[in-house]
């Protein structure tokens, strides 16, 4: 199958959190299993400064934005058996960063991704791609299918490609004032709410979920979540008329990337059989946060945005009862600033017993889920979450709010049965949450116990050979198959 995946980012080029690992694992799964995958993406500052040669397709577009035409320069790289584009135009994605900075998002994010979506549809057809399907992902995609659908809808070799939308997080929907539709070229009947009006706004994520042949998001039980008032962000109505054409399909783990026994941010490699490495790791984190961790102490971790919808608040408000348990915490993340002062003012309280980072790097992310003995994803909700994942395999015990993704992929220790793979709590309250964490620090005093859940979780397998990849290509088959039917009437 040709399939062509539409994103924000991707790693190696272009990041702001799991998307473009998510974009990265996919695509290069689906070109293991034998399929031709195109990744495309806006030429950012970052994607320059990825140290990846990039070079011209000889193509520049014309692309109409209301009044004024931009262009749009196409450059190109190979990596991995991928081949991936980028959409130039430097007077709206040459920025220090992907959608804004530190004061927020930046005040022309309609037009620059109105800019992108049209434009891969006009490199679609410029570079005649024949793909037999294209797969948008997140709301910066959201009217790839509106114009293919409408504007474009003419064009034959567009005709027969199928869409499929990815819901990532409904939290997160693109909303921009309704005098932005000029910008899409779109005609005024569109600002409906059969379309991609949404209390007043545009919605560019409604034009995906409305306009694309089959949607998804990232696990079963976000799927069962978005149908309801609580999760659905004023989406579940929709969501709940589209339930046959939507689906749950769980992400999976890039286990090149995410392996203790060949990790080379860890001091030491280990594996399931050779647990002394987690040891040295852990000892080297407590080191590099100067932390008082005599040997026998629980270490716990996070690495997180620090956003109420992760749980910081949680983790906040139980801080000083953690702190006087026999334990150290240490903690990476960058979000709100009221939050960074609040850690930091906690953090200066317990200096030798919690370590703070606030910003994020990639080899500390590493080095504190293979350092921790138990790594806490209080989240509010989310939709699957990646680290929890990553924990499992490098035997970090996860305590988790049973929400979404987390809920699905973390089954509650059980003493009896020593079945399960960590600790989950269901109310949103700091209460909840520090009775997981004391139910997993009363299993941690137990040392066989708790070295054979270690075992337990790192021989789990959640690969996106295993999990995800034939996921989407059944997914895809149906997407292809539904337009076939809808060509013939």
């Amino acid at each position: 199958m040709r399939i062509l995946m539409v994103t924000p980012e991707a790693n190696p080029f272009a990041q702001s959190g799991g998307l473009a690992e998510v974009i990265y694992g996919l695509a290069r799964t689906l070109t293991k299993l034998g399929h031709e995958v195109r990744v495309v993406l806006p030429l950012y500052r970052q994607v320059r400064e990825s140290g990846q040669p990039l070079t011209s397709t000889g193509h520049t577009l014309s692309i109409p934005l209301s009044w004024k035409n931009l262009s749009a320069e196409i450059f190109t790289t190979e990596l991995d058996g991928l081949k991936f584009y980028f959409i130039a135009q430097d007077a709206l994605f040459n920025r220090e960063g992907l959608y804004g900075t530190s004061y927020g998002d930046f005040e022309d994010n309609a037009e620059r991704f109105i800019f992108f979506s049209r434009a891969v549809v006009e490199m679609m057809e410029a570079l005649e791609m024949d793909c037999d399907l294209c797969h948008c992902h997140e709301w910066q995609t959201g009217l790839v299918p509106v114009y293919m659908r409408t504007l474009y809808s003419d064009r034959p070799r567009l005709q027969h490609r199928a869409t499929v939308y990815t819901v990532h997080n409904v939290g997160y929907q693109g909303l921009f004032s309704s005098f932005d539709l000029p910008l899409t070229g779109l005609g005024w009947e569109l600002l409906s709410p059969k379309a991609l009006e949404f209390y007043g706004q545009l919605n560019f994520m409604k034009g995906g979920l409305v306009f694309a042949d089959l949607l998804n998001t990232v696990s079963t039980r976000y799927r069962e979540e978005i149908l309801t008032r609580e999760y659905g962000f004023g989406m579940e109505g929709l969501f709940q008329e589209r339930a046959h054409e939507l689906y749950g399909i769980l992400e999976g783990v890039d286990y090149d990337r995410w392996d203790p026994s060949r990790d080379a941010f860890l001091a030491t490699p280990y594996d399931r059989e050779h647990l002394e490495g987690k040891r040295a790791c852990k000892a080297a984190l407590a080191k590099r946060f100067g932390l008082n961790l005599p040997p026998g102490r629980a270490l716990l971790g996070m690495t997180t945005r620090l956003f109420e919808r992760k749980g910081i608040d949680l983790v906040e408000n139980i801080l000083d009862d953690l702190m006087s348990q026999e334990v150290g915490f240490v903690i990476q993340g960058t979000g709100e600033e009221r939050h960074h002062y609040l850690l930091q003012e906690i953090a200066t309280r317990y200096p030798e017993k919690m370590g703070l980072v606030i910003g994020y790097s990639d080899e500390l992310a590493h080095q504190i889920i293979a350092g921790a003995d138990i790594f806490l994803m209080p989240s509010r909700y989310e939709p699957c979450g990646l680290d929890q994942l990553y924990c499992l395999r490098y035997g970090t015990i996860p305590v988790v709010r049973a929400t979404g993704g987390l809920d699905e992929t973390v089954q509650e220790y059980d003493p009896k049965t020593k079945g399960g793979t960590g600790f989950k709590f269901s109310s949103y309250t700091p209460a909840e949450l520090m009775g997981a964490v004391r139910r997993a620090l009363a299993l941690y005093q137990d040392r066989p116990a708790w070295e054979a859940l270690m075992r337990q979780t790192m021989a789990l397998d959640y690969s996106w050979n295993n999990t995800a990849g034939p996921k989407y290509l059944e997914l895809y088959r149906l997407a292809v198959e539904k337009r076939q039917r809808l060509l013939r009437g």
